[in-house]
């Protein structure tokens, strides 16, 4: 295999979709990137892999969540040891990702990159063998999506880490990597999200009524007790309003439309949608999975935050971290969600001292700091 050609001036933005969030975090780096005019690309690493490998590595992580969220958690923290890349395990994971993955260095040598920047593990690690075997001197950077840092986020022969808080980078540091390679920037998050706007002139836009507004989200795949939670607004008499979003489930759609149309209280139900943003600043608080995305969208929105059914594994450490810090509380009881929601959504002082949390931890600013960040390392690349 020969050396890949001299890089070029542009940047490789990596992900995979395995979940929304590593897609969003890309194309947040890249709207950054479009407002300082530099060339740049967004490639889903799984488009390099073989059709059986695609099916397979998104079809069990969402299997293994959905239907066995314990077993996920077991795997998750018995496998977060940072693995040598010479042992059994490593090398025989690296050589089945190599063998379905054959056009990814056909993607390189046609991208020529000048930087790459992953928000996913799958590409680190190809380019980490890449770099460790001189087939590659690209700079790397990664891209954290979650507060708490797994080891098969940690290669060797990567540039640099950007990670969501000081305790990550605490934590990749213990895992053996330099401090002097890592930015605690945040997760980034779409420029749209790093404004915020007064709930009444986002509700009379969107035509929602003006009364206290809980929006219930269940994630990009539709995932979540999110009828549950809706079924438990019955024999409410309380004066607010629900705002539903069933995310890309047409069935669990169509099921709270029907729920919606039974209950009390106004209900807005909605698929998947472009415009969260502005669902989030209608709201007065937000009922979500605590996805790393999705918890960093509502932080930089400065919302409180009830989490509810957090995935084993890294959204229990999301979880874990919004609690400790006072900007969520957590919905244990989905059966009787309205009674706990209505206590907390009609305690102002409770509602204003999470949101004053959530506004001190939040880095709305994050993916353009990782821009600039990679813009100015390619300037001195080029050099």
């Amino acid at each position: 295999m020969k050396t890949l050609t001299t890089p070029g001036s542009s940047i490789l933005i990596l992900h995979a979709t395995a979940g929304a969030g590593h897609k969003r975090a890309a194309e947040a780096i890249s709207a950054a990137l479009k407002a300082t005019d530099q060339e740049h690309r967004v490639v889903d690493t799984l488009e390099c892999t073989t059709a059986f490998f695609r099916r397979m590595y998104v079809k069990s992580y969402i299997d293994l969540v959905q239907k066995a969220p314990e077993l996920w958690g077991y795997l998750y923290e018995r496998s977060d040891v940072v693995a040598s890349p010479t042992s059994r395990g490593a090398r025989a994971r690296l050589a089945f990702d190599k063998l379905n993955s054959r056009s990814f260095r056909k993607l390189l040598d046609e991208v020529r990159p000048g930087l790459i920047v992953c928000t996913h593990f799958l590409p680190l690690e190809l380019l980490s063998d890449l770099k460790g075997r001189k087939k590659l001197d690209t700079p790397v950077h990664a891209v954290v999506t979650d507060v708490g840092l797994h080891s098969f986020w940690v290669y060797p022969n990567i540039e640099h880490y950007h990670v969501a808080t000081p305790s990550t980078a605490r934590e990749l540091v213990r895992k053996g990597y330099p401090a002097e390679q890592i930015s605690v920037t945040g997760i980034p998050v779409d420029p749209i999200f790093s404004s915020r706007t007064p709930c009444s002139v986002v509700r009379a836009k969107l035509g929602l009524l003006e009364k206290p507004t809980i929006l219930l989200l269940s994630g990009g795949f539709g995932v979540g007790p999110m009828k549950q939670m809706l079924a438990s607004f019955s024999d409410c008499k309380d004066e607010l309003s629900l705002v539903v979003v069933a995310g890309k489930n047409a069935k669990l759609e169509a099921e709270c439309r029907a729920l919606a149309a039974k209950l009390p209280v106004p209900v807005k139900v909605y698929g998947f949608v472009n415009n969260m943003h502005e669902l989030m600043d209608a709201a007065d608080i937000v009922v979500t999975k605590p996805g790393g995305l999705t918890t960093t969208e509502i932080l930089a929105k400065g919302k409180p935050m009830a989490l509810v059914a957090p995935i084993p594994g890294q959204e229990q450490r999301n979880a874990e971290y919004l609690l400790e810090e006072g900007a969520a509380v957590r919905l244990y009881d989905v059966a009787d969600a309205a009674y706990h929601l209505r206590r907390w959504l009609f305690d102002p002082v409770r509602i204003r001292r999470m949101s004053a949390s959530a506004q001190a931890i939040a880095k709305p600013f994050a993916a353009q700091e990782i821009a600039g960040a990679l813009v100015e390392k390619l300037g001195k690349t080029a050099r």
